[in-house]
């Protein structure tokens, strides 16, 4: 699942189709206060694509700091046309893309980081053991 944040509705539509062609599942979200409200909502997000520029408010850096300390295991995308991070913007293990980003580009980072994120959550859960509430007789 993908979690796209763009305030600009139309740049919002056009990458949330682009990604869906692309066969991932996306919500979108016109700014940090809805994403937050969609991870709370218990919603399993793997990839985080967010702007920088938001409206009044938590920008996209304060958005991803917020989502790295509450849910660490969300590969985080970052994106601008017109603001390029700074050394302490991004959480460890973020990624700057520049717009525009080619299609091509953008959905093969999304890809990459989604794929990242499940075989995380795939080791973990092997690592755990089995889940105690299956074993039922």
């Amino acid at each position: 699942m993908v979690l796209l944040v763009e305030d600009e509705p139309l740049v919002r539509l056009v990458t949330a189709e682009i990604l869906a062609d692309a066969g991932f599942r996306v919500i979108e979200a016109a700014g940090a206060e809805e994403a937050l409200k969609v991870l709370k909502a218990g919603v399993e997000v793997d990839v985080l694509l967010s702007d920088v520029e938001m409206p009044p408010g938590m920008n996209g850096y304060g958005l991803a700091w917020e989502i790295h300390r509450l849910h660490p295991e969300v590969a985080i995308l970052m994106t601008s046309g017109r603001e390029w991070p700074g050394p302490n913007d991004l959480p460890p293990g973020a990624a700057f893309l520049a717009k525009p980003c080619p299609n091509g580009m953008l959905v093969a980072h999304v890809r990459s980081a989604a794929h990242r994120v499940r075989e995380a959550r795939l080791r973990l859960k092997l690592e755990s053991g089995p889940d105690p509430a299956a074993r039922t007789a």
